[in-house]
């Protein structure tokens, strides 16, 4: 018997070695496949999250409004500066928050800009998107578009895409746009008699900790055009523009009384114009 259980504990200590060289092969192969492909995985890591990239060409598009209407994206652009195409879902709470702001800004705007929002949501369908965009009563036209989304989709809604009147991809934002003034002060970017072809980057970086949102954190930023500080608001906000989309360097300079930086100070943004998060939180 004894002889017996020895067998099986050298049984099971030989099998336990073999799992364990069998997993230690593997992590140096997948080492060893990441260090030769380190480039290409980073690129594909910080690549924007939605099927078309900043100074891409529009592909075109053609859907149906939730008033009956055709429309295709060549024909909006027409006989305007710039299009504003709005991805959202009916049940998104942060889509609730902007879209007045955009309709206000729209409005003003609208002999330059024009602006469609595309419902591409799988839970949704056309009836859904009519009952929408009939309860809300925005000036844009809406349409539910899930057969578009190999065109235009995202990992996030609201995500939002303006097209120049040359029909290149000049802004790609993952994430609510909630203050009209600065959804203004993009839409100007791209209207206006001197406007030359350019991208433009947006980004967030917020402090928040256990349902509070984080006032008083320095922090500095650092682009290709060099190092400026900020402060986040009232709401922990810290919006950030850049003439294009960059991996921007964030170091928290000092936090409030109570709070403490968790873990490194130093941060990427990434190249995808979306919310980041800084690392505070309450000491």
């Amino acid at each position: 018997m004894a002889k017996k259980e020895g067998k099986k504990k050298n049984g099971c200590l030989i099998a336990l070695i073999v799992l364990l060289v069998i997993v230690l092969i593997v992590a140096v192969a997948l080492f060893i496949l990441y260090k030769v492909n380190e480039d290409e995985i980073k690129e594909a890591i910080n690549a924007p999250s939605t099927s078309i990239a900043l100074g891409d060409t529009a592909p075109d598009f053609e859907v149906t409004t939730t008033d009956g209407k055709t429309v295709k994206l060549s024909e909006l652009l027409e006989d305007k500066d710039a299009l504003a195409v709005v991805l959202f879902a009916t049940w998104c709470g942060p889509c609730e928050e902007e879209f007045p702001e955009m309709d206000k800004v729209y409005q003003k705007y609208q002999d330059r800009l024009g602006m469609i929002a595309l419902d591409i949501d799988v839970l949704d369908d056309a009836k859904s998107a009519k009952e929408y965009a009939d309860s809300h009563g925005l000036s844009f036209p809406i349409a539910y578009a899930r057969d578009v989304v190999g065109d235009f989709s995202s990992s996030a809604y609201p995500s939002t895409v303006i097209i120049d009147r040359n029909g290149k991809v000049g802004f790609c934002r993952v994430g609510s746009i909630p203050d009209g003034e600065i959804f203004e002060k993009i839409v100007n970017t791209f209207v206006g008699d001197d406007y030359q072809e350019r991208q433009l980057g947006y980004y967030s970086f917020y402090a928040y900790d256990s349902k509070e949102y984080i006032p008083g954190v320095e922090i500095s930023v650092t682009s290709e055009s060099g190092t400026q500080t900020y402060t986040t608001n009232e709401e922990g906000l810290v919006h950030v523009f850049t003439d294009k989309a960059e991996d921007l360097k964030v170091k928290i300079i000092s936090v409030p009384d109570g709070y403490k930086i968790d873990g490194d100070s130093e941060i990427s943004s990434g190249l995808i114009s979306t919310y980041i998060k800084l690392p505070v939180v309450k000491a």
